[in-house]
């Protein structure tokens, strides 16, 4: 039986979570890494490609999986699932325009077409991107989880659902995995952390528990989130 507080559908609102604080700091990362030298943009610089690329492959497992089966079983919802697509394209502009920029920056060292820190196209122009990307994020996925979300357990299966989680998890690469999941637990209590652990199989699991997580706050700490979190 399902908990009165939490339905199946609580999973996506602990990613949602992680891709809000972790769009948040973008471009406070990006304006702070030339201080920590070429090491740090690197560091900065993969945090925020894998980033990226798991939101595309968040939205890729809705678009492939959520939103068809909620058009055929909620047709009268259609505009919702139409602007929820429309979002998606949106956003997926905005994450092109960033892996672009991020590319070069990181390529440049951090530093700006003056060579002097992170100004203009080799930082401020990206921390700017990264900006309005995170308020387009938090727009879609406050929507999301007030219009769409209420209305997945009486339309999806629990088997349906996993399998627009197991669709995104599949695409991340397996370097990225733990990261991705420190993300993900990093502001999760404890009741998340099981469920989130509980979707997964049992040979990461256990990896997890064994040395992923005391890797990912090592790298964490170096990482150094630019509000000192």
């Amino acid at each position: 039986m399902e908990s009165r507080e939490r339905p199946f559908t609580h999973d996506m609102v602990v990613v949602h979570r992680m891709f809000r604080r972790e769009f948040h700091d973008a471009a406070g990362r990006v304006r702070a890494a030339p201080e920590g030298g070429r090491a740090q943009v690197d560091r900065v610089a993969g945090r925020l490609m894998l980033l990226l690329e798991t939101l595309h492959h968040h939205h890729a497992g809705e678009d492939a999986l959520l939103w068809p089966a909620l058009t055929e079983r909620l047709p009268e919802s259609g505009e919702l699932w139409r602007r929820m697509e429309s979002q998606h394209e949106g956003l997926s502009e905005g994450l092109g325009r960033a892996a672009v920029l991020l590319e070069r920056w990181a390529a440049a060292g951090g530093a700006g077409p003056d060579g002097g820190g992170p100004s203009g196209a080799g930082g401020e122009e990206l921390a700017a991107v990264f900006e309005e990307v995170s308020r387009a994020v938090g727009a879609h996925l406050d929507e999301e989880e007030r219009e769409v979300l209420p209305l997945v357990p009486g339309v999806v299966s629990r088997e349906a659902w996993a399998m627009v989680g197991e669709a995104a998890r599949s695409a991340i690469p397996k370097s990225g995995l733990f990261t991705v999941l420190g993300m993900i637990l990093k502001d999760a209590d404890p009741r998340e952390r099981e469920m989130i652990l509980g979707e997964m199989p049992l040979p990461p699991r256990v990896m997890w528990r064994l040395v992923g997580e005391r890797n990912f706050r090592r790298r964490e700490l170096r990482l150094r989130p630019a509000d000192g979190r």
